[in-house]
């Protein structure tokens, strides 16, 4: 800083005290022949720096990821951190609710009656065929739970939510007389129903090209098999001890399989 006496008439003086014009206040001065191209004498340049940051799996939905050290910096002060913020994006087949996977799919009248019978490809690219216990009918918006096929828990990655399918039954605009006399035939005694199993089988052999699916007999959806926790359960208090977990998010144990390789 720098005082300033300055004369406004006989006898009468002002003074100001401000910023030094030479050091703007900081103390000191650098030569300009000595001075830094890069900065101009600022003592700050700006440049782009890569940083990695590892995701855990099963990371939820604004789970936060601090780099100590590498915020912007400035003299004679300790560097800032960057906290890097998880969003998820919207997946077009799929949403996740905790650790589950929710989904919804269209069958026809047939396949709800018959059985179906079809693969779909999973987030990190497995193929997953996908099946319903032969003789079941399914009725419209109803559940059924593929086990283990959901969102690794996190810092539980040995474990697995479900997947839950909520189906949509497609039903005909309409139909002759002829179809629906075979209709009544057909679903008025055990003979039918035995034809009618017949060729869900038939459907179902057409698949056989999928080898190299995974298979997942679907199971009928109840309560227990929500998991919107995304640590696993549908609470945080279930898991207490995640707290003093590794920020690894490695754990011991055995993965439990809910599928079966064909």
């Amino acid at each position: 800083m720098r005082t300033v006496m300055m004369q406004l008439g006989p006898g009468m003086y002002s003074q100001r005290t401000g910023p030094c014009d030479e050091c703007g206040g900081k103390g000191q001065s650098i030569d300009p022949s000595k001075m830094c191209k890069a900065c101009n004498g600022k003592k700050l340049k700006k440049e782009n720096k890569t940083l990695t940051v590892e995701i855990d799996k099963g990371a939820p939905n604004g789970e936060r990821y601090t780099k100590h050290g590498e915020g912007d910096e400035v003299p004679d002060a300790e560097a800032g951190d960057v906290v890097v913020v998880i969003a998820e994006k919207n997946h077009k087949l799929f949403k996740r609710k905790g650790a589950d996977l929710f989904m919804e799919k269209e069958i026809t009248l047939i396949e709800a009656l018959t059985g179906l019978d079809f693969v779909l490809t999973h987030l990190d690219g497995r193929r997953i065929r996908i099946r319903n216990t032969p003789g079941q009918v399914i009725k419209p918006d109803s559940l059924f739970t593929c086990e283990n096929l959901g969102m690794p828990f996190h810092k539980r990655t040995y474990q697995n939510g479900n997947l839950i399918i909520q189906f949509k039954i497609k039903f005909p605009t309409q139909i002759d007389a002829k179809s629906s006399t075979l209709l009544q035939d057909a679903l008025s005694g055990v003979s039918g129903a035995v034809a009618g199993a017949a060729k869900g089988g038939k459907a179902a052999a057409k698949k056989d090209d999928d080898k190299d699916a995974v298979v997942c007999e679907l199971k009928t959806f109840s309560e227990d098999h929500r998991n919107t926790d995304h640590r696993g359960g549908t609470g945080a208090h279930h898991h207490e001890s995640d707290e003093e977990d590794d920020d690894d998010g490695h754990g011991h144990g055995g993965q439990r399989v809910g599928c079966q390789q064909q």
